[in-house]
């Protein structure tokens, strides 16, 4: 609990802009980690790995409690393609914060994101039509 309290906080500072004079924040956790870590952690695996994963599951359960209209930030998408972007964009950048990753990915996702967790008429939920697969390939 005390990690979702922190990822919430976490995101809090960014959502609301509350930084400090010099656009600063502090992050704890894995997130104030490298890219870099993350990728040595991937092919170590174990706990390693682990410790990634679940700061990982944090932040995205985080945001989707912060952010208006936002009910899953994966939306069609699921956790393993989310992990394979990360992948690729740490590769891409090996020394920019973990967290700094993450802020991308969700900003890759958000306009695909599911908005509310009702259905619509045809019995799936309210979502884009575009995927992650569709232009997650693109790391920026």
């Amino acid at each position: 609990m005390k990690i979702v309290t922190g990822f919430i906080l976490l995101l809090l500072s960014h959502v609301l802009q509350a930084r400090d004079f010099e656009d600063n924040y502090a992050v704890y956790g894995a997130g104030s980690d490298s890219c870099g870590m993350y990728l040595q952690a991937m092919r170590k695996g174990g706990r390693e790995l682990d410790y990634f994963i679940d700061w990982t599951i944090g932040y995205l359960s985080a945001f989707n409690v912060i952010m208006p209209n936002t009910y899953n930030i994966l939306g069609e998408s699921d956790f393993p393609t989310s992990q394979r972007w990360l992948e690729r964009h740490c590769q891409k950048y090996p020394k920019e914060l973990f967290v700094n990753a993450l802020i991308k990915l969700t900003g890759v996702l958000h306009p695909m994101r599911y908005q509310s967790s009702l259905k619509n008429s045809s019995g799936t939920k309210k979502k884009s039509a575009r995927s992650i697969k569709d232009i997650g390939k693109a790391v920026k």
